[in-house]
């Protein structure tokens, strides 16, 4: 199945996404007047900038006792005042024009095509057999349409060898290629002719202060052709009378990983990585293209079934026909590979992570500033590993190192604690700070996740070396929350103070809506994880038993995750109302997921008290609060609910090029309206493409592992966990599972057919299938299982 249009695109939302890692575009395919919005990973607004209070730990005695003492609106006025970040922060998701910066568009590419000219016609009226579409398994997007007669066609697709985006028209007769190209930005540019067949775009970037700091770029546009002449005029190449045409874009910017500028010349850079990529043999170079997308893309396969009678039906069409009531199997599997696509098409090692778009952005604001949140976006990497693109993780791995650099001067000036800290969101700038506004800046959990991640590579990958580098960063971690837990007083636990439930708020007894509090449940699980992810980590290295028993004492005194009075997972220390009882985050079920704390296998009683707290938050419209109910639902074993959420993804926050979209509604309703997504643009945000996709494998596969003392594994790998009646059938080969554990398995009338497990000689694990647990260990790298039988 290919994404597929029958039209052009009118919007961001309906344009076809291509990319490796670093480069991307946009393709919109309009007949005469093409525009293709262009996409470098490093292209950042803002600069360093010095955000921590240094006289903030001043302030913490009187807030942590105003919070112990119930006034955690007064506490939010001291924090306000005197524990935010210095400076303008993020500028409330509009940073585009301050020091926190903001990720935009590198350009515009405009074609200009005069085949109708030929004919003597302005316009090309009388085009047919128009089609647009993107095969994610080669990652070539390809326009075709005839006119006067003349088949034409155009492909696109972004090399990762090269460096380089390409561009290749053909026409069905000699001689009928026709076209000018020019290139643009809104703000911060010049373009100039370099020779007879290359165009550069080059600039620098707002730094936040008016100053001449911020990042430079270069974008060189080159073209040649097989037959017909190539020449440049008024910052413009033309294509005359060419049988065929390429069209090569190349960029780079000063910026070489985080906080490194100067580092590189980029218009020497830009118009060498063009000169080589227009030389190189053009069957070579998609030869090469081809191996690297297939590999990527066959590392894991999933069906459903298909549905040869809609073959040529456009995607939007099969999407209307879905809502309607009609199966379509293929459509859903095509979703995850999808959502697999656009992960290892924005994120490579060697660049920096996916941001809140992934690499694809059209604006110079980008919708919250395109930074990376730290309080659910690390969603956008929950299917890393479980979809065997684990490579793909270890850019967003080294933003966490960059962290733990830069956050532990924030640690020591607002907690005066070791280790390190960075709170809701962060930028290529090292920003760690509590951001401008104590009610969803004042987050302290981000830290811990961003270890889980850290963690849950090793786990997958079993990466011995790999987990030397990850301990120290997790082990700073742990240090901060060592020195900045305090003891409630009405049971001794240890807690965080300040800190908040991120984004989300509840009423005090004056009915006053706060946001700081002392000791979340989300903090609460995600300490207790980093405490044992930790420790685990230490059965393995076997180099700081010291700092082992440090956690062990530690791991007494946590706080424990409490059930309410309603038999809910009570989301703050106390029972507060809800400010917005059908609010879109659900950090409160963290240990449930991702983390594996509240699980129905082994904690049956906080896996009921999760589900009702589930029932009770009720909808979203938001695509990513979807995307974790879908999760969450299928963790805790509830097919047709998770399900429902396969619907509304579709429903709700599905663009028409699938993108995931961000549609806000009103959180105290229990019933959401409906968007317009016919009609109206909703902010993209990459995260839920990949938080859906993943739920919908989780209805297939979940696991679990633990490190025992003894330095081994232990994984429980649950299969058909959850699988609804809606998908009776399917196969899915490559699927991953920790323990460096992958596998292929197939079902049919919702019971299992095969399965094959593919591992290292000596691991152990088990299996659990209907109910019951099978015990296995390798004998050799494979393993053949047939209902419960080893063969």
């Amino acid at each position: 199945m290919d994404l597929l249009f029958k039209n052009s695109a009118r919007e961001f939302t309906e344009a076809l996404p291509i990319g490796n890692g670093r480069l991307g575009a946009m393709i919109y395919g309009e007949i005469m007047r093409e525009q293709i919005v262009l996409n470098e990973s490093s292209m950042w607004s803002g600069s360093e900038e010095e955000t921590d209070r240094e006289d903030a730990k001043e302030a913490l005695p009187k807030i942590r006792e105003l919070l112990s003492q119930g006034k955690n609106y007064e506490a939010e006025q001291v924090f306000s005042k005197h524990f935010t970040c210095l400076g303008k922060g993020s500028n409330y998701a509009h940073g585009s024009t301050v020091p926190f910066g903001c990720y935009q568009v590198l350009g515009r590419l405009h074609l200009s095509y005069f085949q109708a000219l030929s004919f003597g016609r302005e316009s090309c009226d009388c085009v047919k057999d128009y089609k647009r579409s993107l095969n994610i398994e080669t990652g070539e997007a390809t326009v075709s349409f005839e006119t006067f007669g003349i088949k034409f066609q155009r492909s696109y697709f972004v090399s990762k060898e090269q460096e380089a985006i390409y561009i290749h028209l053909t026409a069905s007769e000699k001689g009928k290629v026709h076209v000018g190209v020019g290139i643009d930005r809104d703000e911060c540019f010049q373009t100039e002719c370099l020779n007879d067949h290359t165009l550069l775009l080059c600039g620098q970037l707002e730094d936040g202060y008016g100053t001449k700091k911020g990042v430079k770029y270069a974008c060189a546009v080159g073209a040649k052709t097989n037959g017909g002449e190539v020449y440049t005029k008024d910052q413009r190449i033309f294509i005359k009378d060419a049988d065929e045409a390429w069209i090569v874009i190349t960029a780079r910017t000063n910026m070489s990983g985080f906080m490194d500028r100067e580092a590189i010349d980029e218009q020497a850079k830009a118009i060498e990585d063009n000169q080589k990529a227009l030389l190189a043999p053009w069957e070579e170079v998609k030869r090469q293209h081809e191996e690297d997308m297939k590999r990527c893309y066959h590392g894991m396969s999933l069906s459903f079934g298909t549905r040869e009678e809609l073959k040529e039906m456009p995607t939007q069409e099969r999407i209307k026909r879905f809502l309607q009531g009609e199966p379509d199997e293929e459509l859903i599997a095509f979703y995850v590979m999808y959502g697999r696509y656009l992960l290892y098409s924005c994120s490579r090692e060697g660049d920096l992570p996916a941001n809140l778009q992934g690499i694809w952005a059209d604006e110079i604001q980008t919708p919250w500033n395109g930074d990376w949140h730290l309080n659910a976006q690390q969603m956008i990497y929950w299917l890393a590993e479980k979809g065997n693109l684990s490579p793909s993780h270890l850019p967003y791995l080294k933003l966490t190192e960059q962290l733990a650099n830069s956050g532990k001067k924030t640690a020591k000036a607002y907690y005066n604690a070791r280790g390190w800290l960075a709170h809701t969101c962060t930028n290529p700038w090292g920003f760690t700070s509590p951001c401008e506004d104590a009610s969803w800046g004042s987050t302290t959990g981000s830290p811990a996740w961003q270890c889980h991640h850290l963690w849950e590579h090793y786990l997958y990958t079993k990466d011995r070396e790999y987990l030397a580098w990850a301990y120290p960063i997790m082990k700073e971690a742990m240090c901060f929350y060592m020195d900045m837990l305090i003891k409630e007083k009405e049971h001794g636990w240890l807690v965080t103070s300040p800190s908040s439930s991120p984004e989300n708020s509840f009423l005090d007894e004056e009915g006053r809506v706060c946001s700081l509090c002392e000791g979340p449940a989300y903090d609460r699980e995600l300490i207790a994880s980093l405490v044992t992810s930790c420790m685990e980590a230490q059965y393995v290295l076997q180099n700081d038993s010291d700092f082992v028993e440090e956690l062990k004492t530690i791991q007494k005194q946590l706080a424990p995750i409490q059930v309410g009075s309603d038999g809910r997972i009570m989301e703050w220390g106390r029972e507060y109302k809800e400010a917005m009882i059908h609010h879109r985050h659900l950090s409160h079920l963290w240990g449930a997921y991702p983390g594996q704390m509240i699980t129905p296998e082994h904690t049956k009683e906080l896996a009921e008290a999760a589900k009702k707290s589930l029932k009770v938050r009720g909808k979203s419209t938001v695509g990513w609060a979807i995307a974790y109910r879908m999760c969450l639902w299928a963790r805790l074993r509830e097919p047709e609910e998770a399900y429902d959420c396969v619907k509304k993804m579709f429903q709700y926050a599905t663009g028409k090029n699938l993108f995931n979209l961000a549609y806000h509604c009103d959180e105290t309703v229990e019933e959401p309206e409906l968007p317009d997504l016919e009609h109206c643009r909703y902010p993209f945000q990459i995260d839920g493409n990949q938080g859906n996709a993943t739920g919908i494998l989780l209805l297939l596969e979940d696991d679990y592992a633990h490190v025992k003392e003894d330095g081994t594994m232990e994984t429980e790998i649950i299969l058909l966990p959850a699988l609804p009646k809606q998908l009776p059938n399917g196969e899915v080969k490559g699927l991953c599972a920790k323990g460096n554990i992958k596998m292929d398995f197939a079902w049919k009338d919702g019971r299992l057919t095969k399965v094959c497990f593919y591992g290292e000689v000596g691991t152990t694990f088990k299996v659990w299938y209907n109910k019951k647990c099978y015990n296995f260990t390798f004998s050799h790298e494979k393993i053949k299982w047939n209902k419960g039988e080893e063969e």
